[in-house]
Order: structure tokens, then sequence, then C-alpha cells
């Protein structure tokens, strides 16, 4: 009897702190976002706003004149005082309904991040694990950019190092950080990247042994293994308890085929 009345306290405690929470989340302001107009720019013009550059090596125009200098002597003669600007989140909302979330930190870097609602829970019985297979394709060949044209411009914009694609359970998320005025020339690869993928037969091929590269990973972190497990245990492996991990079943039907139908 004492046991089921401090269940029953119990009970009625996470309800009040519920109800609470829920008069707390409807209070906070709704988020607003500024529509933006799409405006058609002079192609000569946005090109001469961004460095030069040569795909396959790197030259240095002027000699650099501060080589040889030591850490405690300071390169600036005259330093100008720093304007400090508190960072301000901003929501814009493009034409076409794309909506975008921007911080400036006044860093010297940006970090970038386009998330497309797409993930395992999308996926049925003739395609499970594809979203897999999709961001293993992230970053390839376009129908702008052959594979290797994209890697070494991301080489030269010294970002080969933290582009990455991962998908989820709802969301594919494809990420890069370069420095700040290299942001004009990333922004239509990672669009080149979602909506004209050119999914070459043999580099798809070549992804297949990153599929059970992926699985061991995950058996190696219990961590994200008893995740996955719960999730699986809470949806029954229905919706959101699929895994976003493809499996060595799903290579026979990991095509170019498969893959752009999904995307589609």
């Amino acid at each position: 009897m004492l046991s089921t009345l401090k269940v029953a306290r119990t009970a009625g405690r996470r309800a009040q702190h519920l109800a609470a929470a829920s008069r707390t989340a409807s209070t906070l302001p709704a988020v607003t976002f500024n529509e933006v107009k799409f405006v058609k720019e002079d192609v000569e013009k946005v090109m001469m706003e961004l460095p030069d550059y040569n795909f396959y090596e790197m030259k240095e125009p002027v000699p650099n004149p501060y080589q040889g200098s030591t850490l405690d002597r300071s390169i600036l003669l005259d330093p100008p005082a720093p304007q400090l600007v508190a960072p301000k989140v901003e929501f814009s909302k493009l034409e076409n309904g794309m909506k975008i979330a921007s911080i400036d930190k006044q860093g010297l870097t940006a970090r970038l991040g386009l998330y497309v609602h797409a993930g395992s829970r999308f996926e049925n019985s003739s395609n499970f694990g594809v979203s897999h297979m999709a961001s293993l394709m992230g970053w390839h060949s376009t129908a702008h950019l052959s594979y290797l044209r994209t890697v070494k411009t991301l080489e030269q914009l010294g970002a080969h190092q933290t582009t990455a694609c991962k998908a989820g359970r709802e969301e594919m998320a494809y990420q890069v950080e370069v420095q700040r005025e290299y942001v004009p020339l990333v922004v239509p690869l990672m669009v080149g990247n979602v909506l004209f993928p050119r999914l070459l037969p043999w580099e798809v091929k070549a992804e297949h042994n990153k599929v059970e590269e992926a699985r061991q990973a995950l058996l190696g972190n219990p961590d994200d293994m008893v995740s996955e497990m719960l999730h699986k245990a809470a949806y029954c492996n229905n919706t959101l308890g699929l895994s976003p991990l493809a499996s060595g079943r799903s290579l026979p039907y990991f095509t170019p085929e498969t893959i752009r139908s999904y995307l589609l």
C-alpha cells in the first residue's frame, strides 16, 4: 500500500513538472523568418570578388613580408582597435521555401551546414539503408565538377578534412568549415552535391566497403549501440526505429538507380 502511494505521488509530481514545462514553452515567442528575394548577380562581378586559386597547385603571388618573424615580435605596427559586436541569430527564408539560420561570431572561419529533410525513417522495405548510401556519395562528382576537381578545390580551400555528409533518422547534413572569405565558393559545391549528383557507377561501387566499416564502428562504440537498440525497441523497427546505417544485405541494391530514386 505504501509503495502504491509513493508511485502515485511520484507520478503526480512528474505531471506537475510537465504541465509547468508546457506552460513555459507556450510563452516563448515564435521564430519569425525574414523573407529574402532572389537577386540576379553579374557573374563577372562575383568572380572578381573571389580569391585567385589554381586547382592543382598553390602559388604565392606576393612574397610573405613576415617570413622569419618570431612569435615574440608583433607584426602589427599600429594595430586597429577591435570593434566588438554581440553575436545575433538571424532567421531568413528564401522564395523557394528554404529556411536559413545564421549567426556572425566575427571569427576567421565559417561553418556551414545544409540540412535535408530525409533520413532512415522515410525508407521502406525496398531501399533499407539508402539514406546511408546517399551520404556516402556526398562530395563526389556533380554535374559541374568531377570528383577529382571537387577534392582539389576543397584541398585548396583547406576544407578537405572538414567536409562531411552524415545521414540521420530524420535529416541528412552536408557540412563544411572554411575561412569566411571562401564561403561564396563552397556554397555552390554544397548545392551541387544536393541537387546535381552524378552518382557514377564506379564511384558508387568504390563506397561499398565503407558500409561494413560503419557497421564495425557502431559495434565498437557501446554508447551508440545502446542508443541504436533503444530506438529499435521503442519504435518496433518502424520509422525512427530503422537504423541509419546500411547493412551487408543492402549491397545488392547499392546502385545509382536506388540512390537517385530516393533523392528524387
